[in-house]
């Protein structure tokens, strides 16, 4: 039976994982003929999908592609990814960053042209990812003007702030636009609570996921200990609305109970 099913027992409860997951989500891709874009910005995680998609989203649009991750909280994760699919020899997957890992199967498995890679192999948290960018950008004389962001889909509403609020002093005016490839989502099939058919394989384990989602909420919170203008000042204020909270403390309480999902769906 699925992990999920030790801590979700009812529709209910279904239903309110699913709603925090679609508004971390964040998608607000422009029509396709409404915006050039001359960047495509890939922020480090374990999920595969992500990269690929950007891969794709840079190809077609003949533009630079920017992974950003040194070795951080996902770097094993995602190492662990890649051997199991026999995508890498080991030399490309031993001490190696998140971007380089991914600028590897960028040219090598999904034929992306190296001249337009960037690689910023430094950054091992959020916004780092977003002022380590800035910088290698400013260093090599590119101001993109229209950028799209990909990132763990549980990230990238974080993910997007954190880049607007590090952008604000920057020498060019850019346009983000939030990409997150696809939304989280669980089901019910034949009495196992597992992720939705239609998404991609290699998916988080329960309890990651669980602690990824639960764990963005209090930090986009606009108060004393979340990222918010209020208290980091990591991120400008982010509106959670109502019913997101209320999915939140339902899935807060279901979670509490259970000794494994403290310190880490909890922290």
């Amino acid at each position: 039976m699925s992990e999920f099913n030790t801590y979700l027992k009812t529709q209910n409860d279904i239903d309110a994982v699913n709603a925090i997951s679609a508004f971390l989500a964040l998608n607000d891709m422009p029509q396709a003929d409404s915006a050039s874009v001359d960047l495509v910005i890939h922020a480090g995680n374990a999920i595969l999908e992500t990269a690929h998609a950007a891969c794709e989203a840079a190809r077609e649009a003949n533009c630079h592609l920017l992974f950003s991750g040194g070795i951080g909280h996902s770097t094993t994760l995602l190492v662990e990814t890649v051997r199991s699919e026999n995508l890498l020899p080991e030399i490309y997957l031993k001490d190696r960053s998140e971007a380089e890992i991914f600028g590897t199967l960028a040219s090598e498995v999904w034929s992306f042209p190296k001249e337009k890679l960037v690689l910023e192999t430094r950054s091992t948290n959020c916004g780092e990812n977003a002022s380590f960018t800035k910088l290698l950008l400013s260093e090599l004389g590119l101001e993109p003007c229209s950028t799209i962001l990909f990132q763990d889909p549980a990230m990238q509403l974080r993910t997007f702030v954190t880049f607007q609020k590090v952008w604000q002093e920057a020498s060019c005016a850019t346009v983000f636009y939030s990409c997150p490839t696809f939304v989280p989502r669980l089901e019910i099939r034949d009495g196992i609570v597992t992720y939705a058919a239609e998404l991609p394989s290699r998916l988080w384990s329960s309890e990651r996921f669980l602690s990824l989602i639960m764990g963005e909420i209090p930090r986009l919170r606009d108060d004393e200990n979340g990222y918010g203008p209020c208290g980091r000042g990591f991120i400008p204020h982010v509106e959670i609305p109502s019913e997101i909270e209320t999915a939140y403390q339902h899935v807060h309480g279901l979670l509490k109970n259970h000794e494994k999902a403290k310190n880490r769906a909890l922290a």
